[in-house]
């Protein structure tokens, strides 16, 4: 199945591909404080694909802070966060916010709060090149 997602104003959006029912899905709350600012919920699946869009290249916005390992892709019109994406040694890897999508699973796993204070860069690296999506495409 094909998730479709995208900022509020539709400038920049996501094709999220998987085999998996959404009641499956690992949905990640990040206690970090962007995501927690954004309200944002999380899902990746390592045998998926992702597929990020811009309508309008200039809309999109690269934000990167604590590591400095992703990029969070966020619109520059409406400000809405859309996922993240990491180059890594297997390649590029995302994930995508599900408050994104269009229209939003209703039957969805319990988000599961998570913390990841303390990972070094190169424990992040790995983790997210296991867990996350391959990404297709370019952004």
């Amino acid at each position: 199945m094909t998730y479709p997602g995208q900022c509020h104003c539709g400038s920049i959006g996501y094709a999220y591909e998987t085999s998996r029912h959404p009641s499956t899905w690992s949905v990640r709350a990040c206690q970090c404080t962007f995501c927690r600012a954004h309200g944002a919920l999380t899902t990746s699946d390592p045998g998926g694909s992702v597929a990020f869009r811009l309508d309008d290249p200039a809309r999109l916005v690269r934000y990167r802070f604590g590591l400095r390992t992703a990029d969070f892709l966020i619109c520059a019109r409406c400000g809405v966060y859309i996922g993240s994406v990491i180059r890594t040694p297997r390649g590029r890897r995302g994930i995508v916010n599900i408050h994104a999508m269009r229209p939003v699973p209703p039957d969805l796993a319990q988000p599961q709060p998570m913390s990841y204070e303390g990972e070094t860069e190169e424990q992040r690296t790995v983790r997210r090149e296991a867990r996350w999506t391959p990404v297709i495409g370019d952004i």
